[in-house]
């Protein structure tokens, strides 16, 4: 079975259900453009329910290390189930794209920071280039 997505089979066979438009066309250029995309997990008590506070904080500080490579569309189908991560190119180094896969379904999300709402990247802060000011980089777990 094969499901378009804005008349586009970026992803044979998976719906993107849920997802931010604008996120989403960004995602299926790089899918696109053929270059080599990265997964990284994203360490909250959202992603791993249970995990202590202080072993997620450990393993955040090593997070380079825990990049999954994307060589594919197909790649995405592949994540673990449940997790949402952050989606870049490789030799990126921020990004403000999430993704994962649930119910067999790829799933392209903007991330907000949970007590301002405010749009949240893999570094923890986003700068607005209208009004060049830089976000709180003390923003709370996603």
């Amino acid at each position: 079975m094969t499901t378009t997505i804005n008349n586009n089979d970026t992803i044979p066979g998976q719906p993107l259900a849920h997802y931010d438009p604008e996120v989403a066309q960004r995602v299926h250029g790089l899918l696109a453009s053929g270059q080599l995309l990265a997964w990284i997990p994203i360490l909250s008590q959202d992603n791993f329910p249970g995990t202590p506070p202080e072993i997620l904080q450990f393993a955040d500080r090593h997070q380079e290390s825990m990049r999954w490579p994307i060589h594919a569309p197909e790649d995405l189908l592949q994540l673990p189930k449940g997790i949402t991560g952050w989606l870049l190119p490789a030799n990126a180094e921020d990004t403000n794209v999430a993704c994962g896969v649930w119910n067999g379904e790829v799933y392209i999300l903007g991330v907000k920071d949970k007590r301002t709402g405010r749009a949240q990247t893999l570094l923890g802060e986003r700068f607005d280039v209208a009004t060049g000011q830089v976000d709180d980089v003390e923003q709370s777990a996603v």
